[in-house]
């Protein structure tokens, strides 16, 4: 008759514990390097913002990319919006601004490849020049809102969609109903599935994201 050693079973039991342990441990370890990563990626590309490098900017958005930038309206695919909002910027902005990007809140599940993440956006208007001249815009500073879908495409965060409206002092037309967003199949795009952003009126002003 075989008997099982009990400091033998305790030393199994306690192996597959640490085992567990150390796989939660490296899970939840990815899910905060993932998050710093879409708070770099988004950082990022607001420094790209800063220097006018509109063909910088583009690298960070997937090919199939879908974005709602004011009164830009909306893109589908990262060549609409470099053709669409990227060179027309290039063409019509030649200010130099400064950025405050803050209060992220990022939505990520352990192991996905996909996040959710807000951000509100100050701008410090230095000077407004355009081709037409110089312009005043509204006042010194604005402030804005980012809603947006990140997804990791061979090892990368980039953004899978954008949505942007400046809130204050004086807030985009419609903003209220703007805040609303569309997803595949009905879902709601800040908690699962791909946000599909809707277009909604046309606002007048500052082209600017």
């Amino acid at each position: 008759m075989s008997h099982t050693d009990p400091h033998q079973q305790s030393d199994s039991t306690a192996l597959e514990a640490m085992v567990r342990r150390n796989a939660l441990l490296e899970s939840r370890i990815q899910r905060l390097e993932d998050i710093e990563e879409i708070k770099s990626l988004h950082r990022r590309y607001i420094r790209k913002l800063a220097d006018r490098d509109w063909e910088g900017m583009a690298d960070f958005f997937t090919e199939d990319a879908v974005t709602d930038i004011r009164w830009h309206g909306r893109t589908e695919g990262k060549k609409q919006l470099v053709e669409e909002v990227f060179d027309e910027l290039h063409s019509l902005v030649k200010s130099a601004d400064g950025y405050v990007l803050s209060s992220p809140v990022i939505e990520l599940a352990a192991g996905a490849v996909q996040a959710y993440g807000e951000w509100t956006w100050h701008r410090h208007i230095c000077e407004f020049r355009t081709t037409g001249g110089l312009m005043r815009v509204w006042g010194p500073w604005l402030e804005g809102r980012y809603k947006c879908h990140y997804e990791r495409v061979d090892g990368r965060w980039k953004f899978k969609d954008m949505w942007f409206r400046v809130v204050l002092p004086d807030a985009d037309p419609g903003h209220d109903e703007m805040q609303e967003r569309l997803a595949v199949a009905g879902t709601q795009p800040h908690r699962t599935g791909t946000g599909l952003i809707r277009r909604d009126q046309d606002a007048p002003g500052d082209a600017r994201p």
